[in-house]
């Protein structure tokens, strides 16, 4: 066997599993007989031969980290011994078995049935009677009409128990109709008899009672068979068998080459017992031998599949208990764990046997091996029985389920962190890049506020982690976030040069700036602040080392809500839960986001795309919108201007100039320097803050905003209604821009032309699809806006006309 990852930036392993002696390997367990059995004295030394084997056969490259050399031996030894004790204690499948399984526990069912409605006997036979006379079904009396005794709970849907028999049962109370099919399998419907009527309800309440409870309780006396055939009675399909019946009749069967017949026939002898019947050398069924596929046997079957789990526990419980052992003995060297008083600096993901690379390849590896010898087992003896059906009977059904889970699982977490590796995606990248509204913004010192009180969030949880490693990786990731800030934030400023302020001159800053009333600004820094998500992938080369963390502390309400005095913890709260309701109205209250959809701001919606090469156009248009003086300059002198300006000035000004401005059309992110029209400072934080629907977000941050902070509190309705129409300019541009790119790409040509466009570039049909999406978010909540103007006016009204 051999498996190999997909590149050569993940792990690639290569085992090799040999069986010199394949028959010593395969004939362990050939039933009870003395030929088969000779073959057992073999065993140890065929697997001693193997295990001898497996440090030579597998292949190891220098860079695997997922799972060493030991896993990998371990998980192939668990596979081999498991699948050894598959083929000498499961055995083959049995439907004697399971129907002798099933039996016993159906007419336990029938005996507890019948005693919790009163009946004292011993005898099966008289709890089938007791449920009888006690639960009479309307449909009974058509007997007749489906194939009679031995054929009606098969063509008689109201005896199918299962969903559909239910649902006929219900049906048949209502109309007096029984369904089911004729010899032929067609859809009959047939009256209920009048001598039978009088076991349908006579209102509705004794309709759904007797459809329901009377069914289930009529079903419960025919599983066993009837009082006058007991065990040997036709008993009823179970859901399996049942379901598929009910499929045979749809018109797909019907229109098929030889009419249904076949498949109908099949179900037909499946459930009279033929089909799983043995057969003599002429092909004749053996008197006595018939097995009927009916309730008891698909229950006996979940029996039979039972014993089928029990070395593929075993293998799982050998592999993981390994890892767990393992993990914990290398944890205790690592943290040099002297007294069990040390153990809380072991983080439990680092040991626990769940969720990481190393034990979903190890699972791969030791399923795959388990389900190769059960393979082989089953094969090697189906041929020398000459019976395929073996083959059948003797695979582990478990075991491949298994496997493919785990296949499946493998795979999936060896793409993701090829995808870390690999880091954001082109048109990831261009999404999130872009995440201004154009509506909100912060201050340079302001915007300064609010990425220091984002690093002191992550700083007072690593300050409570308990867990050494863990730490250690939220450091790491605090000080990459904070690197990138630093270099978006502007070209004179690094992380190690006073960008980011310490907690007490926070606070002193913060009070500083409240001093003029206006605490507006600093909700909107608190509404940022609370739906900051620490630790999400920052797509450098460390992201693999930042799965899983997650915030162990509440900065926010133990120190921020208690240090400044404007906002309380309580209000912060509502204010998210208006956000959040806000963005499921947006995003539509029963739909799933779809996961990695990132919004697209309206500078970004407006430029397509091509915001960076576009932004000496944009430039002029925003600075303009935003109250730049340069009506007075045009051409080049003009793009200078607005870039500068959007950039918060020259750099000898201490603004980042047109680089900045640049930077602020391309990258996103808080409009650093730029002073807010109605003297409201307000902005979105930058998009380093965040990874998620950027659009739906930010429409969800504006209205959520205005609604409960400049409507509820300050009755700013100036504000509003300038964002409002800010926001409506900005859906009039998207539109065109959308109508423009569909110009573009309406001829077949176009689209033929972007299928050789390169993964690493946007097309066209990409960006609509997020420019559809953003238009979407952006409408409702230009609506939602405007609702909330209009209701704050009708109150404002009703509070003047009462005065």
């Amino acid at each position: 066997m051999q498996q190999e990852d997909f590149d050569g930036d993940v792990p690639i392993v290569r085992y090799e599993l040999s069986f010199p002696k394949q028959k010593l390997l395969l004939g362990f367990n050939e039933g009870s007989s003395a030929k088969d059995k000779s073959s057992d004295t073999s065993a140890s030394q065929a697997y001693s031969g193997i295990t001898e084997q497996l440090s030579e056969s597998i292949k190891w490259e220098s860079h695997v980290d997922a799972a060493d050399k030991i896993d990998y031996i371990v998980a192939v030894s668990s596979g081999v011994i498991t699948g050894l004790i598959d083929s000498f204690f499961t055995g083959e499948f049995s439907f004697d078995h399971a129907n002798e399984w099933g039996t016993d526990k159906v007419n336990r069912i029938v005996m507890k049935t019948a005693r919790a409605e009163g009946y004292e006997g011993d005898s099966l036979k008289g709890a089938i009677k007791k449920l009888e006379d006690n639960h009479k079904l309307a449909a009974d009396g058509n007997t007749s009409s489906f194939g009679g005794g031995k054929q009606h709970h098969f063509r008689d849907f109201t005896h199918h128990f299962g969903i559909g028999g239910l649902a006929m049962s219900i049906f048949t109370q209502f109309t007096g109709l029984s369904v089911g099919t004729d010899t032929a399998g067609n859809l009959i419907v047939v009256p209920i008899h009048e001598s039978d009527r009088q076991y349908l309800g006579k209102n509705f309440h004794e309709k759904i009672v007797f459809g329901t409870i009377g069914w289930f309780f009529h079903m419960v006396s025919d599983m066993a068979g009837s009082s006058g055939a007991i065990g040997s009675g036709t008993g009823i399909p179970g859901p399996l068998l049942s379901f598929m019946k009910e499929l045979s009749t749809l018109p797909f069967f019907k229109n098929s080459e030889n009419g249904g017949t076949g498949f109908r026939l099949w179900l037909s002898r499946l459930f009279n017992g033929t089909l799983l019947a043995d057969h003599d050398a002429d092909g004749r069924i053996v008197k006595g031998t018939e097995r009927r596929f009916d309730l008891r046997m698909e229950i006996g079957m979940f029996g039979e599949l039972g014993r089928q789990t029990m070395p593929v526990l075993v293998n799982q419980c050998i592999v993981r208990g390994f890892y767990l052992c393992r993990r914990l003995s290398m944890e205790i060297a690592d943290l040099d764990v002297r007294g069990i008083g040390d153990l809380n600096h072991i983080a439990p993901e680092d040991i626990l046997p769940w969720n990481t690379p190393a034990m979903h390849r190890m699972i791969t590896v030791s399923s795959g091996v388990f389900t190769a010898v059960d393979v082989a087992d089953a094969a090697v003896r189906a041929m020398r029985s000459k019976d395929p059906v073996q083959f059948l009977l003797r695979i582990n059904y478990i075991g491949i389920a298994t496997f493919v889970v785990a296949c499946v699982v493998d795979a999936r977490t060896t793409l993701a962190n090829g995808r870390l590796k690999d880091g954001e995606r082109p048109e990831d990248a261009y999404e999130h890049e872009l995440s201004d509204l154009g509506c909100l913004k912060l201050d340079f010192q302001k915007a300064r506020i609010l990425h220091s009180l984002m690093r002191q969030i992550v700083l007072y949880d690593i300050d409570c982690e308990k867990h050494d490693k863990r730490t250690a990786k939220k450091r790491m990731w605090l000080d990459e976030w904070s690197g990138k800030i630093a270099e978006t934030v502007g070209l004179i400023w690094t992380a190690d040069t006073g960008y980011f302020m310490d907690d007490e001159s926070l606070y002193t800053e913060i009070k500083m700036l409240r001093k003029d009333g206006d605490d507006a600004w600093l909700w909107l820094v608190a509404m940022e602040l609370i739906r900051f998500k620490p630790y999400i992938f920052l797509h450098g080369d460390n992201d693999k080392n930042y799965k899983g963390l997650k915030l162990c502390s509440n900065y926010i309400n133990k120190v921020f809500c208690s240090q400044q005095e404007a906002i309380s913890a309580k209000s912060l709260q509502k204010l998210n839960k208006t956000v959040n309701n806000t963005s499921d109205m947006l995003n539509g209250a029963t739909t799933k986001r779809v996961a990695g959809l990132a919004g697209t701001a309206i500078i970004a919606v407006v430029t397509a795309g091509t915001a960076f090469y576009l932004a000496p156009s944009i430039a002029p248009v925003l600075a303009a919108a935003l109250g730049a003086e340069t009506a007075s300059l045009s051409g080049a002198a003009l793009t200078s201007a607005s870039l500068a300006f959007l950039g918060g000035g020259a750099i000898a000004a201490g603004g980042a100039g047109m680089a900045g401005g640049t930077m602020l059309i391309a990258g996103g992110g808080a409009l650093l320097g730029a002073a807010g029209g109605s003297g409201l400072s307000a902005a979105s934080s930058m998009a380093l803050a965040m990874n998620g629907s950027y659009v739906l977000e930010e429409c969800a941050k504006l209205v959520g905003f205005c609604k409960e902070v400049l409507i509820n509190r300050y009755d700013d309705f100036a504000s509003v209604n300038g964002i409002n129409t800010t926001l409506n300019m900005r859906i009039v541009e998207l539109e065109a821009r959308i109508e423009s790119i569909k110009r573009n790409i309406s001829d077949d040509a176009a689209f033929e032309e972007e299928e050789k466009i390169e993964d690493d570039e946007l097309t066209p049909k990409k960006m609509l699809k997020v420019l559809n999406r953003s238009l979407k978010y952006m409408k409702r909540g230009n609506a939602e806006l405007s609702k909330a103007l209009k209701a704050a006016g009708e109150r404002n009204k009703q509070a003047r006309l009462g005065a």
